[in-house]
């Protein structure tokens, strides 16, 4: 369920967002096959008056099908101000400080990935620059415990049209567990960029510097060991009518941490080991010769030190619209080699095309595609399916799987409908959905197969 509501008098105005998720899934246990429901309830409130906002978030979280972890809670609450150059956001609130290398606060619900900040962020600024204080704890993966205070400022230039000019100090503080014997550990991170852009070229580099100051153990920290970080990431831009090319490398050692998330090579979001020790570069070209035509191609490498851990991708894509009728070819080779990786699909190649068209008050869309995958010593062929028909306020969608090994295939079927019509939008869908690696911003996550049925409505007022 989606809900917003506006109410506006004199100069105060609210405004509320409510999204629901109900599942009815058909599980496996010792005693056979049993139907469980799960539901997941997130409701957003903001009161603005002038300059000013005050608002929170409750959370209704009754599902285990993702984790085990069932809360009711206000799990964000929030102030902020927006005066003329300055900026005060007091409460739980979303950072990306640079290029994410030094700190990097996100949310992503189809990862089910939350990083926000508790804490507080001020910014003054000109025409020319603009100064930040940051302070904060970070929402960690099992969404119930926090990272340690940092504290970071940060410092962006624009002297002229064609540069901009940045920097980030951030320091993370140990807890009360720290060896004090030695002094407080803590870490630092240290993030310089650069943009140019001159005529057609586009230029933005970032590197960034971590020193470790003391080590974590059983007891806590411990020692004043000075374990070092270091990462650089570079692209290069130049684009044209008709024609585009970026060129990017990645070098990362030691950057791993729970409050940023490096920027990989990958152009799928797909990194080796989050910056731990990953270096890489991809290609990307760009062709559009006529006005019907477009044509992308890249390719990327990415692996660590030892070479044990390697992803390379080969991708080309091409577009061609005639007489109202859009056809996508594509191609896409994975080979990947992550010992320890959550994806069980080591090497994969993907082809399918999908065809668009419009007949009168009509849309129709088809996509074919299949996929070779190869897990370790295990290969097996997924022909996939996709079909939608929309038609006035309704879209029909159906979909499905097939895997296919040596003796035995698995099929995958669903089917769904979603109406429309503002103020409402509805979308029932049942079937069996195997499930799907997913990558974004350098964090992947393996969405869970499903069977049974799904319902959504979404409500505007």
């Amino acid at each position: 369920m989606f809900i917003v509501l506006f109410l506006f008098t004199a100069d105060v105005s609210i405004s509320g967002v409510n999204t629901a998720n109900y599942w009815l899934a058909e599980i496996q246990t010792d005693s056979g096959k049993v139907w469980n429901s799960q539901f997941y309830n997130q409701a957003e409130v903001d009161l603005y008056t002038g300059d000013f906002r005050v608002g929170g978030r409750f959370l209704l979280d009754a599902e285990d099908l993702v984790d085990t972890i069932r809360r009711i809670e206000v799990n964000q609450r929030y102030f902020s101000y927006e005066g003329e150059g300055v900026s005060l956001w007091l409460g739980n609130f979303y950072e990306t400080l640079g290029q994410g290398l030094v700190l990097s606060s996100f949310e992503d619900r189809a990862l089910r990935e939350d990083r926000n900040l508790d804490g507080g962020h001020l910014t003054w600024g000109t025409d020319y620059l603009e100064i930040g204080l940051l302070t904060g704890r970070m929402l960690t993966a099992d969404h119930v415990t926090r990272t340690d205070w940092m504290y970071a400022a940060t410092l962006d230039l624009w002297p002229a049209d064609f540069i901009d000019i940045g920097a980030v100090y951030l320091r993370c503080d140990a807890t009360e567990d720290a060896d004090t014997l030695f002094g407080r550990a803590a870490e630092e991170w240290i993030e310089e960029n650069l943009t140019l852009r001159i005529w057609r070229f586009d230029l933005i580099a970032a590197s960034a510097q971590r020193f470790t100051w003391g080590r974590r153990s059983a007891e806590g920290w411990v020692g004043v060991d000075n374990i070092k970080g270091f990462g650089l990431t570079a692209s290069l831009s130049y684009a044209q009518q008709g024609f585009g090319i970026l060129l990017e490398a990645k070098d990362y050692k030691g950057l791993a941490g729970e409050i940023n998330a490096p920027i990989p090579c990958n152009p799928d979001g797909e990194s080796i080991n989050e910056g731990a020790d990953e270096r890489g570069f991809n290609v990307s070209l760009n062709l559009a010769p006529w006005d019907w035509l477009w044509i992308e191609g890249a390719y990327s490498q990415a692996w660590d030190s030892t070479k044990e851990s390697r992803l390379q991708r080969i991708g080309v894509e091409t577009r061609v619209d005639v007489a109202g009728q859009t056809v996508i070819p594509y191609f896409t080779l994975i080979d990947r080699e992550i010992p320890g990786s959550i994806n069980p699909e080591n090497d994969m190649m993907e082809a399918g095309l999908s065809f668009e068209t419009l007949i009168g008050s009509v849309s129709l869309h088809l996509k074919p595609y299949y996929r070779m995958v190869t897990e370790a010593t295990d290969s097996w062929n997924e022909p996939h399916l996709l079909a939608e028909l929309g038609w006035s306020d309704f879209l029909f969608a159906a979909g499905g799987v097939a895997e296919l090994r040596a003796e035995e295939m698995e099929l995958w079927p669903w089917g769904s409908v979603r109406y429309n019509a503002y103020p409402w939008e509805i979308t029932l869908s049942y079937g069996r959905f195997k499930g799907e690696y997913i990558c974004k911003n350098g964090v992947c996550a393996f969405e869970l197969p499903f069977d049974g049925f799904k319902a959504d409505l979404k409500l505007y007022f």
